[in-house]
């Protein structure tokens, strides 16, 4: 489990050219995250979530604010599922299990990447190659890489925005149980109301610009299908929050 601090976070891209303004993808968001939870970053396309995850991994830096990312260990370990899963075609699916493995011997590290890839269903894909699969069956590879590290914050940039309806439907019940399984915080982009609901303890709905627009508690009992009662009724109520959302302007 991990402990995210971000304090007054501001990010600013600098203009590409003399005539145009600089870009502010993130303004002074301040919150923290810690413990067994999973945090959804919700909100319109452009509105610096996926900008903010990387200042979380640390790929980019923050212009101004502190952000601090603490864990069991001294160090935080991070992990990251992108909407791709990014797995190394040329290799196989152990192999892109061990490549993000640095410790211990080959054997151990093949056993923990069995380990994980048993928990999504798919400990005998291991000798296969990612063209071999299907598009859910590497995105499902992709969380169990990530998972294998054992991070305390696990961050996913939309993992499922390039699956088809129903496998999509099908990963968010199974990441539900990854997630009560392991002990990871973590931080979830979506632009999906009805999917931040689904999967989320606590939805930050952003607004254009970069800015905080409402932290939602989500106080539902797990596990949770889309089609609950009391799924649906909450779903019913953020949508109506993000509609007035867009409908007011945006405070620079």
């Amino acid at each position: 489990m991990a402990l995210l601090v971000a304090e007054h976070v501001n990010k600013v891209y600098d203009a590409q050219a003399s005539t145009q303004d600089g870009v502010q993808a993130i303004n002074d968001l301040t919150f923290e995250a810690s413990g067994h939870t999973f945090v959804c970053l919700v909100g319109p396309s452009g509105c610096g979530k996926s900008t903010f995850l990387n200042l979380v991994s640390g790929i980019e830096e923050p212009t101004s604010g502190t952000l601090s990312v603490s864990g069991d260990a001294a160090r935080a370990k991070i992990g990251y599922v992108f909407q791709d899963p990014r797995l190394l075609p040329w290799r196989t699916v152990m192999d892109n299990m061990r490549y993000v493995h640095d410790d211990g011997d080959r054997k151990s590290r093949e056993a923990k990447c069995l380990h994980y890839l048993d928990m999504v269903g798919l400990a005998h894909t291991a000798s296969m190659y990612p063209n071999q699969l299907s598009g859910g069956m590497r995105q499902r590879i992709g969380i169990a890489r990530a998972l294998s590290i054992e991070p305390d914050l696990l961050l996913m940039d939309e993992p499922f925005s390039h699956l088809d309806a129903i496998t999509a439907r099908s990963m968010r019940t199974e990441l539900q149980q990854l997630w009560q399984a392991s002990a990871a915080t973590v931080l979830f982009v979506t632009h999906d109301v009805n999917e931040a609901v689904q999967l989320s303890d606590r939805i930050l709905m952003m607004n254009r610009g970069g800015t905080l627009y409402a932290d939602i508690p989500i106080n539902l009992p797990r596990p949770r299908l889309q089609t609950d009662r009391a799924v649906v009724t909450q779903q019913a109520d953020v949508l109506a929050l993000f509609e007035q959302m867009q409908l007011e302007p945006v405070t620079p």
